[in-house]
């Protein structure tokens, strides 16, 4: 799959990564992994700012892309749920919203057609209700 975004950066500086703080890294991991189809690269514990932590890092999904991380604090139960939005582009947006729903996620509105991008767009929480904003090309 194409990506058709301009890409580029100033300073030498490219984006690389995104980690979302999950509470149950376990469970969290098996969604990503059966909704998106995410590839684990890497299990890391280590510290941040003090606090243990316990980390899977993805495969980018084309060479050069970012990579997403789910990151969990080992101290506590983590931060509030909506505190970012890990976007994602799929070919087939209703069968990614059904393997969603059959991994515990939910799809709170309705597939959206924005004609003027030329994408279809729907929101897919996890079952922690982290956001993943999902669009489908539709312009050729």
């Amino acid at each position: 799959m194409q990506d058709p975004r301009p890409s580029g950066s100033n300073f030498g500086t490219l984006y690389s990564f995104a980690k979302t703080f999950v509470h149950d890294l376990e469970a969290m991991g098996t969604f990503y992994e059966k909704v998106f189809g995410l590839i684990p690269y890497n299990r890391h514990q280590d510290a941040m700012l003090g606090r243990k932590i316990d980390e899977i890092t993805y495969q980018s999904s084309y060479p050069g892309g970012p990579a997403l991380t789910l990151i969990q604090y080992l101290d506590s139960r983590g931060p509030a749920t909506q505190e970012s939005v890990q976007g994602f582009v799929t070919e087939d947006l209703e069968a990614l919203c059904q393997r969603a729903r059959d991994a515990g996620g939910t799809v709170p509105e309705p597939i959206r057609d924005i004609a003027e991008f030329g994408i279809r767009v729907a929101f897919v929480l996890d079952p922690e209700g982290h956001i993943n904003e999902v669009v489908q090309m539709t312009a050729q």
